[in-house]
């Protein structure tokens, strides 16, 4: 990455917490590359040490054990004599009780930007969720902006309907927590007004290249495995673990469709825009959204043929309907965003599946 005159100097000690997921290890990698120290937090250092270590290297990298985000003064350690911080994975939850799910999200939250203003950090980045925008609607044409929040899901959470299954509640509740905890974190920034500029990344559904094949949560809980079952046409497979429960395999239809918003980004491009909002003096007090075109599973799957046709198998997904939705605005923002840190702006699609199937098959 390209940064000048960066809004931290090059040395300074980042923490990223959720240091192991998807999205987080090419944070931790696009941190490393620009010259920064990398703190990253996980829940157990003993799991993930090993392979972490082989993986970044130990000169600019260390790894510090959070195991409770809503414990007191549980950052206070990590956070010492750090420059900024980067948020990016936060703990997925799915129950169909909202007090389960929705308390945990936001306390987590809250609790790093607590401890983020005692440590005297001056940048401050959280990782959003495309779900806290809008839960999407096919075939119905409506804006997407980064003024956009889904407070349909926090209605949906609190009014259970009677033909509501397990699964979609649970996806509600999940969708209103990213939603309420990310209104508290701009909440929050503006009452306490903060000695950090604060931004945040809304990413939609990320693919591309993984850096770690390990049974982490870098591969278990990300979007990587949902694209390797539609490739297969395994819309009934076997149970996916998704947080703290168990997908049922009638379920797992479900799971595929509604894993990302039908925009698709590449995994570099949104680790690129966290590590812009933490180092970039251009960006402040912004919300940026991730977002690069539009797909399907089934668009997916006939892209990935002409590439490597061996890979898709199965019939495709029978569903119907695509999402019309409008992000033009702040795509250009995010594009503009890239290419001050070097980029020609987000990466192409079929780059970004090439990248897929050359570090996952």
């Amino acid at each position: 990455m390209k940064i000048s005159h960066p809004a931290i100097p090059f040395g300074s000690t980042v923490v990223v917490i959720g240091a192991n997921g998807y999205i987080a290890l090419e944070t931790c990698q696009k941190l490393l590359d620009a010259g920064y120290r990398v703190r990253g937090t996980v829940r157990d250092v003993g799991r993930d040490h090993d392979w972490m270590h082989a993986l970044f290297g130990t000169a600019m990298f260390e790894l510090v054990q959070v195991p409770d985000f809503e414990a007191d003064a549980a950052f206070d350690a990590a956070f010492q004599g750090a420059a900024g911080v980067i948020y990016v994975s936060t703990p997925i939850l799915f129950d169909t009780d909202p007090s389960k799910v929705i308390g945990p999200t936001v306390n987590g939250t809250i609790n790093t930007l607590e401890a983020a203003a005692r440590a005297g950090v001056e940048r401050y980045v959280l990782a959003g969720s495309s779900k806290a925008i809008a839960t999407t609607m096919y075939n119905t044409p409506y804006s997407l902006s980064t003024r956009v929040y889904n407070y349909d899901s926090i209605v949906d959470s609190f009014s259970p309907r009677a033909s509501e299954s397990s699964f979609e509640r649970s996806l509600n509740i999940y969708s209103a927590a990213r939603t309420l905890a990310e209104l508290a974190f701009w909440s929050w920034i503006a009452k306490n007004k903060p000695p950090f500029t604060a931004n945040s990344v809304v990413p939609s559904g990320n693919f591309g290249r993984m850096l770690a094949k390990k049974d982490s949560d870098a591969s278990t809980k990300s979007s990587v495995g949902a694209l390797k079952a539609a490739l297969a046409g395994q819309w009934d497979a076997a149970p996916v673990k998704m947080g703290t429960v168990y997908m049922l395999r009638e379920d797992l239809a479900m799971v595929l469709t509604s894993a990302f918003t039908e925009y698709y980004v590449d995994v570099q491009d949104t680790a690129r825009l966290l590590v812009a909002g933490l180092a970039l003096t251009s960006v402040a007090n912004q919300r940026i959204l991730a977002y690069n075109g539009q797909a399907s599973w089934n668009t997916l799957r006939q892209d990935v043929r002409e590439i490597r046709p061996d890979l898709v198998t199965g019939a495709d997904e029978d569903v119907t309907g695509m999402d019309v939705s409008d992000a033009h605005e702040d795509i250009q923002r995010a594009e503009e965003i890239l290419r001050e840190v070097g980029q020609p702006g987000f990466t192409g699609k079929n780059d970004m599946l090439r990248d897929f199937i050359n570090t996952v098959y």
